[in-house]
């Protein structure tokens, strides 16, 4: 996708949209080493050489199988709500839009016909986003402590024993929350302001990706650090999409509630990508259907996942093509989708996983 911050992370950051001339749209070339879900069947011949500090973080929790043949069932949060319709709607209204943007091979974050590409916020990206955050919860705290101080001090008052002057409490509380909703304000409408006058700035991303799943070669690239422009976009490990475990790995909620992300392992040497990031921390249902959704997507013997991120996309990708113009697929079929459609499919897949998962 065209932008340059993050649509998929964990909190919501402003899309800006790169207004640049047309580039080549010829559709991509499979590589010879393109996945299919047939090679996970393939044998395995190395040892694994994993330690056990990486046997207890990247390679725990439960392991989840490959599917042969893939299917296309999609996450809710971070596969069919990641771009609705009316923002997709946005997107291409840019003057010069283009699905493919003057150096869009060397964005750190994409989700195209080529490729799915991750990289982290910078800690001052983090930062504003914390602030934000603090300062929104914070203002609506001290708006329902300022109304239940009001009222437990008029009450109060009321009582023939009290020796409270309902005016004189009055006056010394009303200062104290004025100052405490204003500097709560403060955080959170000033962060929102550089967020919309300076996006990049703001909710900036690390210099290089931290790795990538490349559909067109089939390969799984781990970058070696993606903080320090000295290492960015340098290759730690390019492996076989097919040698990759997946894991299902859980953690509690603060109230107790599991939580759960994926962890792409290989499986002999230490490599691995924590899908964390492009995912998030979700229900078990989304995780399971975000595995399905990963292995639909480097299969080139299927068309790309049917959701509104990819719908521009879909002339770009030689076996999506085909099969569009076999099923007879309209090309907008997501983007001039109205918001009540748009809703009852979110409803319609909440069931289909529900009814394929646990069913």
């Amino acid at each position: 996708l065209p932008v340059q911050s993050n649509p998929i992370g964990p909190m919501k950051r402003p899309i800006r949209i790169t207004r640049v001339r047309m580039t080549d749209l010829t559709p991509i070339t499979y590589a010879e080493t393109a996945h299919t879900s047939e090679k996970f069947l393939w044998p395995r011949s190395e040892p694994c050489h994993h330690g056990k500090r990486f046997r207890l973080t990247a390679a725990s929790g439960q392991r989840l199988a490959p599917r042969n043949p893939t299917i296309s069932i999609p996450p809710v949060a971070k596969g069919l709500k990641l771009i609705p319709p009316a923002q997709l709607r946005a997107i291409e209204s840019k003057p010069d839009f283009s699905p493919r943007p003057k150096g869009y091979q060397q964005y750190p974050i994409r989700m195209d016909e080529e490729c799915l590409r991750y990289s982290s916020q910078t800690k001052l990206g983090f930062i504003f986003g914390v602030v934000r955050a603090l300062g929104m919860v914070g203002f609506f705290l001290a708006l329902f402590a300022a109304f239940v101080s009001v009222v437990a001090v008029f009450f109060a008052s009321q009582s023939s024993q009290s020796n409270f002057n309902y005016n004189e409490m009055l006056s010394d509380l009303i200062p104290v929350y004025i100052y405490i909703l204003g500097f709560c304000l403060l955080m959170w409408g000033g962060v929102r302001l550089i967020y919309r006058s300076f996006p990049n700035f703001a909710a900036g991303f690390q210099p290089g990706p931290m790795w990538e799943l490349n559909r067109r070669t089939g390969m799984v690239t781990v970058f070696t650090n993606s903080a320090k422009k000295s290492t960015a976009w340098k290759v730690a490990h390019d492996l076989p999409f097919h040698e990759f475990d997946c894991y299902l790995q859980s953690s509690p909620t603060s109230q107790g509630i599991a939580q759960y992300n994926l962890s792409l392992v290989h499986y002999s040497v230490e490599a691995h990508v924590a899908l964390v990031g492009m995912f998030g921390v979700t229900s078990r249902l989304d995780q399971l259907a975000a595995w399905d959704m990963v292995q639909h997507y480097m299969d080139t013997s299927q068309p790309l996942p049917d959701i509104p991120v990819f719908e521009m996309y879909r002339s770009l990708d030689p076996t999506t093509v085909e099969v569009d113009k076999e099923t007879g697929r309209p090309p907008r079929f997501w983007r001039d989708m109205d918001d009540t459609t748009f809703n009852q499919k979110i409803t319609e897949l909440q069931d289909r996983l529900s009814a394929f998962y646990y069913g």
